[in-house]
């Protein structure tokens, strides 16, 4: 079977009807997926009969978002539980409920992600892009392995962005409590969920689970909401006309 070519302007949907992939009953969780690709990773996911867990701060959000993805795919193993990455004790009760549940888990998708915002910190102490992209989703995963060892062949994937080479790790200030740049702080964060992504491939894939981070491309979301349209526009990211070069596209 030839590899599917895909392009700027594919879909989500196109993606897996392209590989012809099905994962009837799979458990899959997606952080941050009431919007932006997020919702559409899972739309697509419950397309080809995923069991598929979105979590979000906003409960009747996510179960907006899970109602009108149960009515587009027809799958009604669609649900949300309350998960908030600002906070760990929040990770740490979504991790409780979940196991308690019993259920394995066969990819976890760590989508979740803030970008450029203004200077502020986790409920922890942390600076908030490094506290909700990388610390937040590192305590999440390292707990459900055991649902993931129970999963195998299991998978994560980890949304990360080119961005990380404009900045290693701040050793010397993680926190970023000195000079905070909102755009090498977001990509001290993403640089870190490469790492994260390898270590976890390199210490469990022979025990069946593979570890993955990529860049999405660029798409405009609601990730862009702390960019304001004069920066935007600095940047190069819209044309004269006012529509987005084609360097982005929108999830729609």
């Amino acid at each position: 079977m030839a590899t599917p070519i895909f392009h700027a302007k594919s879909t989500a949907l196109d993606v897996v009807k392209g590989f012809n992939v099905k994962l009837d009953g799979k458990v899959v969780v997606i952080t941050g997926a009431t919007s932006g690709i997020g919702v559409e990773t899972a739309r697509a996911l419950a397309s080809i009969n995923a069991h598929v867990i979105i979590t979000a701060r906003d409960m009747n959000k996510g179960a907006q978002v899970v109602e009108d993805i149960k009515k587009t795919t027809k799958n009604n193993q669609v649900e949300v539980m309350e998960l908030d990455l600002t906070s760990l004790q929040s990770v740490r009760n979504f991790v409780k409920q979940f196991q308690g549940r019993k259920l394995p888990i066969n990819i976890l998708i760590c989508n979740a992600g803030i970008m450029a915002c203004p200077y502020s910190k986790t409920v922890d102490g942390f600076e908030s892009q490094f506290g909700v992209n990388h610390l937040a989703h590192f305590l999440l995963t390292t707990s459900l392995l055991p649902e993931l060892k129970a999963g195998k062949p299991s998978r994560i994937v980890v949304v990360s962005s080119l961005a990380n080479k404009r900045a290693g790790i701040n050793w010397n200030d993680i926190n970023w409590e000195k000079n905070y740049d909102k755009w090498l702080a977001y990509a001290q964060s993403k640089t870190a969920n490469i790492l994260f992504a390898k270590q976890l491939d390199k210490l469990y894939a022979s025990e069946g689970i593979h570890a993955y981070s990529l860049h999405p491309g660029g798409i405009m979301t609601n990730l862009q909401k702390d960019v304001s349209i004069e920066e935007q526009r600095a940047m190069g990211w819209f044309k004269e006309d006012g529509t987005t070069v084609d360097l982005f596209k929108n999830v729609e």
